[in-house]
């Protein structure tokens, strides 16, 4: 007999789990919205840093990529020398990027970042939500914007001189390379690009598979 690598239950109280199996299906045609659901993604090892001045590093790292598009993670690496003063810059990017739109009350120092694809098509933290785009009597997932889209995915995450959150850029960048900009003038960091390659990216997202 093989023993469980886990403890044997303190309960033996069972809870049946019934569910329409038939209604399980992939949701690979997710796009602008968010990520699709029930696929499971391919993972980037990206890791591009956007700006950085004697206190503050700004970098995209990782992905959970789809055809459609990327799951990117904004990471903020801060050092500062009081608790206070730390605890009241996070305080500050849960408020200007941590809900709704990412300029939300953003002073005009405030940290700013975007993209460009090869095909010359744009989207940055400033732009407006295109939820606000979408035709009266037309449902949001009937629509497609005719432009990039960043959303925020989740809650920020922050601590130890770190804060990061989940951005949902659609459509997956284009072949051969994306330009990424930011800029932070607050934190000393001027207007700042890095050019990185998409093909790491493509590769990924040929990976996703549904999970069902």
């Amino acid at each position: 007999m093989i023993s469980s690598f886990f403890p044997e239950a303190r309960s033996a109280t069972t809870h049946p789990v019934t569910s329409d199996l038939d209604s399980i299906e992939p949701e690979w045609d997710a796009g602008w919205l968010g990520r699709p659901r029930r696929v499971l993604p391919g993972v980037s090892d990206l890791v591009v840093e956007i700006g950085r001045s004697d206190t503050t590093a700004v970098v995209f790292q990782g992905g959970e990529v789809y055809p459609q598009g990327v799951l990117l993670q904004l990471v903020i690496y801060v050092r500062e020398r009081q608790e206070e003063a730390q605890r009241q810059l996070f305080k500050a990017l849960n408020l200007h990027h941590g809900r709704g739109q990412f300029d939300l009350s953003l002073p005009p120092g405030g940290l700013r970042w975007g993209m460009e694809f090869a095909d010359g098509a744009r989207v940055t933290s400033m732009d407006d939500t295109p939820y606000n785009e979408v035709p009266d009597g037309i449902a949001h997932d009937g629509w497609e914007p005719d432009h990039p889209v960043m959303d925020g995915v989740g809650m920020p995450v922050h601590g130890w001189g770190c804060w990061q959150r989940g951005i949902w850029l659609w459509p997956l960048p284009p072949l051969p390379t994306m330009r990424l900009v930011c800029a932070w003038p607050d934190r000393g960091i001027v207007e700042t690009s890095v050019e990185v390659s998409t093909e790491g990216l493509h590769a990924a997202a040929d990976r996703a598979r549904p999970v069902w």
